[in-house]
């Protein structure tokens, strides 16, 4: 017996790098892994091609030479992440995996009913989910939690810092909010 799996266009997140150096190897390959279209600015070309990367759309505020095939070249005025989420919106992505220091939840916010959003920094990946949010994790694993200052309800959980929280047993943990629809989490990436 066999599986196809059929990858339509915009079907996968599409990866957009603002800062190459802040995920380790081994999670951006992962995050390479079912070949995104990949979005970066034109500050990153020299480094993702060092690597042997390539990459399938540059924001640039100038104008640059395609060095290579089936490149967009999109010129943007001011904020390259503003820019190029509105462009995957534009363009009927459904998902991004942004690599990036902007863990704030405010940037993202008026995008998050169009798209799903992932942030990876530093070794860890950051979404957001709205009131309700379960998800299974081992004991002891650390989850970090941006409501803005809301009052969170949450049980499985222990809090540990303002912002931080720790799965009290093997099992469910369940997140539970009313002043705003989404809130922001974050777990390590391996």
């Amino acid at each position: 017996m066999s599986s196809h799996h059929i990858v339509r266009e915009n079907q996968e997140p599409a990866l957009l790098i603002e800062d190459l150096f802040l995920v380790g190897e081994e999670d951006f390959g992962q995050l390479l892994e079912w070949s995104p279209t990949i979005v970066i600015e034109e500050k990153s070309i020299d480094i993702l091609e060092a690597r042997g990367y390539k990459f399938d759309i540059v924001f640039t505020q100038g104008s640059i030479n395609q060095a290579q095939e089936n490149l967009k070249v999109i010129t943007y005025q001011t904020d390259f992440l503003r820019s190029a989420i509105e462009y995957l919106i534009d363009h009927q992505y459904k998902a991004v995996n942004i690599v990036t220091d902007q863990i704030d939840i405010g940037l993202y916010i008026p995008y998050l009913d169009q798209m799903n959003i992932a942030l990876f920094s530093k070794g860890m990946r950051y979404f957001f989910v709205k009131t309700g949010f379960t998800k299974w994790k081992p004991k002891g694993e650390e989850i970090q939690v941006d409501g803005q200052g809301q009052a969170i309800a949450h049980s499985g959980l222990k809090r540990v810092t303002d912002k931080s929280y720790q799965t009290e047993k093997d099992g469910l943990f369940v997140l539970e909010f009313s002043h705003s629809k989404y809130i922001l989490i974050g777990e390590k990436t391996s």
